[in-house]
């Protein structure tokens, strides 16, 4: 007989094991609204300069040339700020050196694939590595090309402005589409399974206000426009159900008998 439970609930909040992340409306669901909002980000562009324009203080240029825009992100250079970017930024090495001693711990327990903790370990480590590494870090970043906003000639830059999810050599590395950053904090939700099921809809909305406040200082600094942000994150949840998804279908396939962990 297989045991496997199913949820109605929404991918973050499901109750138990990977819940309605390992299932494929969830995946089809991320994936079509990632696609929708690349769309909706690159046929608007305006809302990204709006966005950033919020955060963006003018100044009035040194050589008083005619049509130059100068000024700064204020936001960048205050030290409250910047030490609590750095302290989200260490958030998902953190969670992944933790997540690592739990899965070593478990294996040299005798624990294997077919122990649900052993399978939301494995899946959120490969997740970290293919989504903020390889996607994001490893090609976005390197190959999109759009320039950041701070860099950018509409807020003070020498690089033109680049609507997001449109290649451009304007930027040869390290560029604005998408956010490494954003795309690493929202992993910390790919951990979600690994709570206590009593804690996890409490420890999800934390998670998200996280998230959240990570996105919108790389914005507030200029470092990236509210699209790249977004979709950053994004693609880091899209991974997690796609790897999730397989790692259940593999169970299912190798162990038909496995009972989740409760």
């Amino acid at each position: 007989m297989v045991y496997y439970r199913t949820t109605s609930k929404p991918c973050g909040t499901a109750q138990y094991g990977f819940g309605a992340w390992s299932e494929a409306t969830c995946l089809a669901g991320l994936l079509i609204l990632w696609m929708a909002l690349a769309i909706l980000f690159n046929s608007a562009p305006e809302f990204d300069k709006d966005v950033s324009s919020i955060f963006f203080i003018a100044r009035q240029c040194a050589n008083g040339a005619a049509g130059s825009i100068c000024g700064d992100f204020p936001a960048s250079s205050v030290h409250l700020l910047k030490t609590l970017r750095r302290v989200f930024y260490a958030l998902p090495m953190v969670g992944a050196s933790v997540v690592v001693t739990i899965a070593l711990r478990d294996l040299a327990s005798g624990l294997r694939w077919n122990h649900e903790r052993i399978r939301i370990s494995t899946v959120s480590l490969i997740t970290l590595a293919l989504g903020p590494g390889l996607l994001v870090n490893g090609y976005l970043k390197e190959f999109v090309g759009r320039p950041r906003p701070a860099d950018s000639l509409l807020f003070g830059g020498d690089l033109p402005f680049v609507a997001a999810a449109e290649w451009s050599k304007a930027c040869l590395h390290n560029c604005s589409f998408v956010s490494g950053e954003a795309a690493g904090i929202a992993w910390i939700i790919c951990l979600l399974p690994l709570w206590p099921h009593h804690q996890r809809q409490r420890v999800f909305w934390i998670m998200l206000a996280i998230v959240i406040t990570t996105d919108m200082l790389r914005v507030a600094f200029g470092r990236h426009y509210i699209s790249d942000v977004v979709l950053g994150s994004l693609s880091t949840l899209v991974i997690f159900s796609a790897v999730a998804w397989a790692g259940e279908l593999l169970t299912r396939r190798f162990y038909p008998g496995v009972r989740p962990a409760l």
